[in-house]
């Protein structure tokens, strides 16, 4: 125990500390040791002195063991200490009381011998060590989550949270008004088809360091995803302010950019939403911003626009969709597409994906899966997948191992309604299935607004051996508390992570290998999603990572394809 160079030994009993003091002496160590015999005191000394270990008495005058640690852990002296809890009493509910405030052991004064003593510090301080790892860990996940991983903006979750708060403050502030602006690039596809993706984020990072520098510091800025970016700002008075800030930001595009070589001209279009004049919630601000950026991408030669209740051509396309669906949800227009899984470079399951061929207003399931969870029609539609891809999976599990699964992504409208659960296993008992066939794929908003009926569900689906994945994690906010709280099996990585862990990007790949170790620990199996190239591969492979989803491998194929691909 070297490396120990003091202790704070606090206790208002004399006689306890002398024993605790001979303990020290005998077993452990004999010098560095402060006394104190009140909560005050302790405190005042972790001002002034680091200390490795505090033994901490649990009745204290004036306060309370307990109380004590809650005031202690807010000192950042503290970050490395172990803190001991002792007391002439125990039952279970003392100990698990400490133990959750933040105490590292919980010993009787009367067990306090030097041998026990010294047990008791070496476990702690490991403990303690572990719990900063964790937390450490924690913290790099966390700021990866809320930040976008190309341009180092702020991303959705982190605006969404912020935004809220924004609006919150501000309906305080009577006659004042909360802007919210959208903003995409116009064309910006057509720069990916000409010039490919790694031209189209170059556009990105020089559109970004333009409007770091017009964008001020009491204004959110955030990239939303694709060439999507937003900003809010409230204190507002007038809507000519409005119109003034974002005429601000597009006074970046007056001149083309430079890149590689290349000139590259380039437009914005913003859609503005202001509150309390078009809503009040964060959903709502930014689907009519999003209804009025359409309007300024295709109708206004200013480039920006202010929403405006007449403002209907998303809503009427939307129920156009709609209509649609109905129709086809009908007629059962759809199809479904097999994209596999691989492990260790062999096919070990695949993730079953609806197809709508037939749809006149879209046929993009990123456009009407939206539409049809809005229109309530996800229920259905949902259901209609989970039937046809376990029956499809009956018709070839004899081409393929036990082990093989197949993955099929669940609405958290779904997981809303009681019985789904129940419906499931009955799906799986039709079919002559094993329910460790199944993965069930949600997405972390299913934990992140969950209620007793979605929890509910989650454990029958678990209970009955049904895995459950958590889909696109790193893509907006990942809390290692849903991991560790639900009854997750699978991660799957996202892809805006895996495009960037290579040996340019030790940051990326860094968290990564931590991310993959943590869930290892925790027997949780990792899917890197979107590999799209061989280098993305190796490197996932030497993070530990060995199941795979991914252009590199296999785009999503018919039934017939895919079968055929099984067999070879």
């Amino acid at each position: 125990m070297d490396e120990i160079t003091s202790v704070l030994l606090v206790d208002d009993d004399v006689v306890d500390r002398r024993a605790v003091k001979r303990a020290l002496a005998s077993g452990l160590y004999t010098n560095g040791i402060v006394e104190v015999d009140n909560a005050v005191d302790a405190l005042a000394c972790i001002k002034n002195q680091k200390f490795d270990v505090v033994l901490l008495d649990f009745e204290l005058p004036g306060a309370t063991g307990v109380e004590t640690i809650l005031r202690l852990k807010d000192s950042p002296a503290l970050e490395s200490t172990a803190i001991i809890m002792l007391s002439n009493h125990s039952s279970d509910d003392i100990v698990l009381e400490c133990i959750n405030a933040g105490a590292h052991d919980f010993l009787l004064k009367e067990e306090v011998t030097a041998a026990h003593l010294k047990r008791s510090i070496l476990q702690s301080r490991k403990r303690k060590e572990l719990e900063q790892e964790l937390f450490d860990s924690y913290q790099k996940v966390k700021r990866l989550a809320e930040r976008d991983p190309l341009t180092g903006l702020h991303n959705r979750y982190y605006f969404d949270e912020a935004l809220s708060h924004l609006l919150e403050d501000n309906a305080r502030s009577a006659g004042e008004m909360v802007a919210v602006m959208l903003m995409d690039l116009d064309k910006f596809k057509h720069v990916n088809d000409s010039f490919g993706h790694e031209m189209g984020d170059k556009l990105l990072l020089a559109v970004t360091a333009r409007m770091e520098k017009v964008v001020r510091a009491n204004e959110l800025f955030a990239r939303l995803g694709g060439d999507e970016f937003a900003f809010a700002c409230g204190s507002i008075q007038l809507l000519c302010d409005v119109r003034s800030i974002a005429t601000r930001f597009l006074t970046i595009f007056e001149h083309p950019f430079d890149i590689d070589g290349h000139t590259l001209y380039c437009q914005g279009s913003i859609g503005i939403a202001v509150s309390p004049l078009n809503g009040k919630t964060p959903e709502e601000l930014k689907r009519f911003a999003d209804i009025a950026m359409y309007r300024a991408k295709h109708e206004s030669t200013a480039k920006l626009c202010i929403f405006e209740d007449n403002m209907q051509q998303a809503f009427l396309r939307k129920y156009h969709i709609e209509q649609e669906l109905r129709h086809a949800l009908q007629v059962r227009e759809f199809g479904l597409y097999f994209q596999p899984i691989m492990h260790n470079q062999a096919i070990c399951g695949a993730e079953c994906l609806i197809r709508w061929f037939s749809g006149s207003t879209t046929c993009q399931p990123q456009e009407f899966i939206p539409v049809a969870e809005e229109a309530g029609l996800i229920q259905q539609l949902g259901r209609w997948v989970t039937e046809t891809a376990l029956y499809t999976f009956a018709g070839f599990r004899q081409a393929v191992s036990p082990d093989f699964y197949l993955s099929v992504n669940v609405s958290p409208k779904q997981l809303s309604e009681a019985g789904f659960a129940l419906f499931v296993a009955h799906v799986i008992k039709k079919n002559g299935l094993n329910p460790a066939q199944l993965v069930i794929e949600i997405t972390e908003t299913v934990l992140m607004q969950s209620d007793e009926i979605t929890r509910a569900e989650l454990q029958a689906l678990s209970d009955i051996g049904v895995r459950v994945a958590l889909d696109d994690f790193g893509s907006g906010y990942s809390s290692l508390s849903h991991l560790l709280n639900c009854p997750v099996d699978i991660v799957k990585v996202d892809k805006s992570i895996i495009q960037f862990i290579n040996d340019n990007n030790l940051g990326h790949k860094s968290v990564l290998e931590g991310l993959a170790l943590m869930l290892s620990k925790q027997r949780i199996s990792v899917i890197a999603e979107g590999v799209e190239t061989a280098e993305q591969s190796q490197v996932c492979h030497e993070l530990g990572i060995h199941s795979h989803q991914g252009f590199y491998y296999h785009r999503p194929l018919p039934l017939t394809q895919f079968t055929s691909l099984l067999t070879q």
